[in-house]
C-alpha cells in the first residue's frame, strides 16, 4: 500500500527476503538501514511487491535465526489484508527467465531466489529492489538505497 502525499519519487519496489529479515530480526546487521529506508519509502507514492520465493526464504530464515514464533508473526503480518506488500507469484515464464539469470552468474553464491528477483525486476520493469545483497548491484539492478539518493 503506497502513501500518496505528493512527495518523493513514484515507483515500484521489489522486497527481497533479506530486507524482510532486517526489518523483523532485532539484531540483524542491516536493521537500522532497512528501517530508515522503509520510513522514507512509506512517505512516498511507492508500491511494494515481493515474490513468493522471497516470502518463503524470509519465513525460513526468521524461523531459524529468530524463532518459530517470530516467523509465525511475520506470516500473519505480511499476509494480512492491511499489509504494505503485494505478492507476485512466480509462474513458469519467470522461472525460465530466472534459470537464464542463474546460468549467467559466475559466483556459486548467487541463489536461485536472487535470480528469480532479477527476472521479476526485468520482466515487470520495477524501479528498485529493497535488498542489501551485493549481487543485485553486480547485475546492474538498482537498490532502494540508490533509488532514495536519486
Amino acid at each position: 500500500m503506497a502513501v500518496q502525499n505528493g512527495k518523493g519519487r513514484k515507483g515500484t519496489i521489489l522486497v527481497d527476503a533479506d530486507a524482510f529479515v532486517a526489518l523483523i530480526k532485532e539484531n540483524d546487521s542491516n536493521r537500522e538501514r532497512a528501517r530508515a529506508a522503509l520510513i522514507q519509502l512509506m512517505s512516498w507514492p511507492v508500491k511494494f511487491i515481493a515474490s513468493n520465493y522471497a516470502f518463503a526464504e524470509a519465513v525460513t530464515v526468521l524461523s531459524q535465526r529468530a524463532g518459530k514464533s517470530v516467523a509465525h508473526e511475520f506470516i500473519q503480518r505480511v499476509k494480512s489484508p492491511s499489509s504494505f506488500v503485494v505478492f507476485r507469484w512466480v509462474d513458469e515464464d519467470i522461472e525460465k527467465f530466472a534459470i537464464e539469470f542463474f546460468y549467467q552468474q559466475r559466483s556459486k553464491n548467487v541463489s536461485f531466489a536472487d535470480c528469480v528477483n532479477m527476472a521479476i525486476m526485468e520482466e515487470d520493469r520495477l524501479d528498485a529492489i529493497f535488498s542489501f545483497d551485493a549481487v543485485y548491484k553486480k547485475n546492474g539492478v538498482q537498490t532502494v538505497e540508490d533509488f532514495l539518493k536519486a
